[in-house]
């Protein structure tokens, strides 16, 4: 009993512990870009991404999930998705570019980076999908903070954003991105794809093109693929999902429509044979 009770806490502590990584980075990122490092701030973000994408995948392996470790991976993923992209916006440009209305704006992302995270706690074992997350998940969101300063920061000029439409266009994406951690907007969370399906060659292929991308301009793969994935998530979600759905809802709102009909024929047919009975009895 007692050797199954550490086991159990030892499945637990692994996937927590890669969390508690997470959420390392995610400071070390806040104290990078205090200082002015936006390239160490950066890059330590993506390694934050990387284990917040391996901790809940690790739990499941060694069935070390637990209410204390989702707890805790959404406390982390503040600090390291909502935290920290809010202080390397503000010290990148938004303070020194628009003062007050910058914090403004990093306050945006911040609330939108905690309501998303609370909403997804709340619908754990409820409305989850697994083939979408509703709202931009935190971590893809913040790369739209993040990935423009890569961006700035190896074709432009290493340091604070100097260049006022820039900077202008990083505030929209830093508003953006916390609007879309909010909105109903369906994000692709890929764990129904079946890359093999159709065999192992072409998959394969695909990500030796996608590691040689990383390899030869990683900050143009990042800001492409973010691009892809935000204009994928919205054209499917208004193209497809909500169609789908108003179909879905027109067609429980006729079956609604279909039952309070037989169920009114039904108290009529009642009534009717009630007072047929009632009739023959008068005239016995």
């Amino acid at each position: 009993m007692i050797d199954e009770e550490t086991g159990r806490r030892s499945r637990i502590f692994i996937p927590n512990a890669v969390t508690t990584a997470s959420m390392f980075f995610g400071f070390y990122s806040i104290q990078q870009s205090m200082e002015g490092n936006f390239i160490h701030a950066t890059w330590v973000l993506f390694i934050a991404a990387i284990l917040d994408l391996l901790d809940g995948r690790i739990a499941r392996k060694v069935r070390g999930t637990s209410e204390f470790g989702a707890e805790y991976d959404s406390l982390a993923d503040l600090v390291s998705f909502g935290v920290a992209p809010a202080i390397l916006a503000i010290r990148f440009a938004l303070n020194h570019q628009f003062g007050e209305f910058g914090w403004a704006a990093a306050f945006v992302y911040l609330a939108g980076a905690a309501i998303r995270l609370a909403r997804f706690n709340t619908l754990i074992g409820e409305e989850q999908s697994k083939a979408y997350f509703k709202g931009m998940p935190s971590p893809v969101a913040a790369g739209m903070s993040v990935i423009p300063v890569m961006v700035y920061n190896k074709y432009v000029a290493i340091g604070p954003c100097d260049i006022h439409w820039y900077a202008v266009a990083y505030l929209v994406s830093v508003v953006v991105g916390g609007v879309l951690m909010v909105s109903p907007i369906r994000f692709r969370t890929f764990k129904d794809l079946q890359f093999t399906k159709y065999g192992l060659a072409l998959p394969l292929f695909g990500f030796v093109l996608i590691l040689a991308a990383l390899l030869l301009r990683p900050q143009a793969t990042f800001f492409g693929g973010l691009c892809a994935y935000l204009t994928w998530a919205v054209l499917e979600t208004l193209l497809i999902l909500r169609p789908r759905e108003k179909e879905m809802r027109a067609k429980r709102k006729e079956l609604r429509r279909k039952r309070r009909e037989e169920s009114k024929q039904r108290r009529l047919k009642a009534r009717e044979e009630k007072m047929h009975i009632v009739t023959g009895h008068k005239q016995e």
